[in-house]
């Protein structure tokens, strides 16, 4: 992680600097890029509240052909409403006395670096997929790809990913999500290797997979957060999510905020560490962020191996 520190004198009173709404978006874009299951959600919003409240469709209408001067038919129109919590990421970077006066200059771009968004991605993205470091999540946002009912389990043959897809666009369109322009795959990492290695059973040197469409045309993102798809099967292997993106919403909190404090005491995880004692800076980065699935029974669909 790069250490450089943008600020050469003191914080505000108030202990903190309020980013502009562009510098905001600098790091509300970087996460929409780097973290794949964000990045493919259909309904993307700033919000400036803690919660945010929207209407559902549930169902579709129906129309049917009626008589001259026969009563028209009733259609039922039933809405729900979706409740998507904000949520609060954090980090704190602790800096010495001497990088800070290594390093002098610069601007607001600095403290947005690679490694504080990789950071803040990956646990987003963990959360968003119920998984991290091998361990389900169950309890931050408001629901995650992982608690669909809707699996396809993955075959044995060498374009068994391609089937796999196949089948749940099947359960996709059969849920009345038939628009294959608005699927989108959330895949492991090691998959695309998967998709340039894989050579047919009889003629062996010639690639399953066509590098133009690998998979059916469909947006694809990846993620360190699923199962290897080289890995040993197991009951609680996903390898994949294919998922309809309008039913993905997420809300950004635009007032991102970087704290700076040479005074205060801070904890590493381990030992209490009194910053003017010890010559140290301590940044604080923090982002807000909800995220919902509607209908996720029906318009997400796991790709697993439990054999």
């Amino acid at each position: 992680m790069s250490n450089q520190i943008p600020f050469a004198e003191g914080s505000g009173a108030s202990g903190g600097y309020l980013i502009p709404d562009e510098q905001a978006q600098v790091l509300t874009t970087g996460l929409l890029k780097e973290t794949g299951s964000l990045s493919i959600a259909g309904d993307k919003r700033a919000t400036t509240s803690k919660k945010s409240q929207f209407p559902i469709w549930l169902g579709a209408p129906t129309a049917s052909f009626v008589g001259e001067g026969a009563p028209k038919p009733v259609t039922g129109g039933e809405f729900s409403q979706g409740t998507l919590n904000i949520k609060k990421v954090a980090s704190i970077v602790l800096f010495t006395e001497e990088q800070r006066e290594d390093v002098r200059g610069g601007d607001l771009d600095v403290l947005v670096d690679s490694g504080v968004r990789t950071a803040i991605s990956d646990v987003i993205d963990a959360n968003v997929i119920g998984k991290a470091a091998g361990t389900n999540i169950s309890t931050n946002f408001d629901t995650m790809l992982r608690s669909t009912t809707a699996t396809v389990e993955l075959g044995t043959a060498g374009d068994k990913l391609k089937l796999a897809v196949s089948e749940a666009m099947g359960t996709l369109e059969a849920n009345g999500y038939a628009d294959p322009s608005q699927m989108a795959l959330v895949l492991a990492s090691d998959v695309r290797r998967h998709i340039r290695d894989a050579r047919a059973a009889v003629e062996t040197t010639t690639a399953i997979y066509d590098a133009a469409d690998a998979i059916y045309g469909l947006e694809d993102v990846y993620s360190t957060n699923l199962s290897s798809f080289t890995a040993s099967a197991a009951a609680t292997k996903f390898v994949g999510f294919l998922v309809y993106k309008p039913n993905l919403h997420v809300r950004l909190r635009k007032d991102v905020t970087v704290k700076i404090s040479t005074e205060a005491t801070v904890n590493d995880g381990s030992t209490d560490r009194h910053l003017f004692q010890e010559n140290l800076t301590a940044v604080l980065y923090e982002t807000r962020l909800g995220f919902l699935v509607h209908d996720l029974n029906r318009s997400v669909v796991a790709l697993k191996d439990a054999s």
